[in-house]
């Protein structure tokens, strides 16, 4: 029994323009992130 946990998975890293949200607020309209393309992950 070499691994219990199943394979190694890396946490990817929350995006640091919309802080993992998704989405930014531009003036008054919510808008998709276009670093991260709305997923909230780098």
């Amino acid at each position: 029994m070499d691994n219990l946990r199943g394979p190694n998975i890396k946490k990817r890293p929350k995006c640091k323009n919309c802080e993992g949200k998704g989405l930014l607020k531009k003036g008054d309209k919510v808008v998709k992130c276009q670093r991260c393309k709305g997923t909230g992950l780098r």
